[in-house]
């Protein structure tokens, strides 16, 4: 057996946390009414936290076996999205100038007149392009664009990061682990399990690790990839 597999300290429950606060923020959009300030300061909220997705996404994975490469794929195919690209700009402009170019309906900036609610370019601003569409509508695609990313990672890198797959023997291979490690890893004494359960369809290695599963941690992703990624059944 080769060298155990060590985990990290950071969890990917960090991500699924920030990937909800962005969930959080927009269906809080979807309810806000465009013409009233709330609308821009959820937007904000909105955009730094799926912008913060990335980042906590490699944070968390940067110590995993693979990944740095298999990452540096989807970031590049990030880098080439107009979409998300677009979402950069509006994060940082507003962090440096305080200014969201957001136009309500049925208003007129700047001799210009938005129907719906809409992104702007203004004079003298660093934006010098923004996305046609309404703004809610191309929020939800720039999050699931990201979350495409995740979905991938998390089919990926399942035996790391998915619990539902933790408790099985292509983990325990891939991790070089035992089910001690497992039993020890989940709070019990080593061997804790260790008995001959006589079962004719199961292995004793399915069976204990079966009887561990309830003790890991919850799955936390799956609700927000149902969500927002279609999947074929």
């Amino acid at each position: 057996m080769g060298e155990k597999f060590i985990f990290p300290n950071a969890g990917i429950h960090i991500v699924a946390q920030k990937v909800g606060e962005a969930d959080y923020f927009l269906e809080k959009l979807k309810n806000a009414e465009p013409i009233d300030k709330e609308f821009n300061y959820i937007f904000s909220a909105f955009v730094s936290a799926t912008r913060s997705i990335t980042f906590t996404l490699q944070f968390v994975m940067s110590k995993y076996p693979g990944f740095n490469e298999w990452y540096k794929i989807r970031q590049d195919k990030l880098r080439k999205s107009k979409l998300a690209k677009y979402f950069v700009e509006f994060r940082n402009h507003a962090q440096k100038t305080g200014i969201i170019p957001i136009a309500t309906p049925n208003s007129i900036f700047e001799g210009i007149f938005y129907e719906d609610t809409q992104f702007y370019v203004s004079t003298n601003s660093e934006i010098k392009e923004v996305p046609d569409g309404n703004v809610v509508d191309l929020s939800e695609k720039c999050l699931i664009e990201v979350l495409s990313v995740v979905n991938e990672c998390y089919k990926d890198f399942d035996v790391y990061i998915d619990p539902r797959t933790f408790f099985t023997e292509r983990a325990l291979n891939i991790l070089n682990w035992t089910v001690e490690d497992v039993e020890e890893c989940v709070g019990f004494p080593r061997g804790y399990t260790d008995i001959d359960y006589k079962d004719d369809k199961l292995s004793n290695v399915e069976i204990r690790l079966n009887s561990l599963r309830r003790y890991g941690g919850d799955e936390t992703f799956q609700v927000y990839l149902d969500k927002y990624i279609k999947t074929e059944k």
